[in-house]
């Protein structure tokens, strides 16, 4: 089926599409569910025996990845006391729009948080696929956490 636009014209869109993308981008950290990192095995111990528990022989490693994209902040952000606290908190949506990488990243394993403008936030979506042209990027719904 032939196209209105010709692919010379598509990627001339697309990267103009990218090059959008490349001047609002910033770093998000994206936290993932820590690795449990055993460090010694104890067969000694025979536990419900009388013998002590075994001391804590494991660690956690901490697992997040640095990614680009493009913040977006809805306008009608409400404001909530956050408990005793005097602070408030912004609640309401907030979204990002991420490349593959960082879509494939998110989607793999637990994600506990995302942090960037030195705040905390939940995802509360699942990757809603925005595609133009021959670019494809993906966007999540956040929530700031309280």
């Amino acid at each position: 089926m032939p196209s209105l636009i010709s692919e010379t014209e598509k990627n001339n869109l697309t990267g103009i599409f990218n090059d959008i993308f490349d001047t609002f981008k910033r770093e998000i950290v994206i936290h993932k569910e820590p690795k449990k990192v055993i460090s010694q095995v104890n067969t000694s111990s025979l536990f419900g025996y009388g013998d002590p528990a075994s001391s804590v022989n494991f660690s956690y490693q901490p697992v997040s990845g640095v990614f680009e994209a493009t913040v977006r902040y809805n306008l009608d952000q409400e404001v909530e006391r956050l408990g005793d606290i005097p602070s408030q908190v912004s609640v309401g949506g907030v979204f990002i729009k991420v490349q593959e990488p960082a879509r494939n990243f998110i989607n793999k394993g637990k994600t506990e948080k995302v942090t960037f403008d030195n705040k905390s936030f939940k995802l509360v979506s699942e990757d809603a696929n925005k595609s133009f042209l021959n670019s494809k990027f993906y966007v999540y719904k956040l929530e700031a956490t309280k």
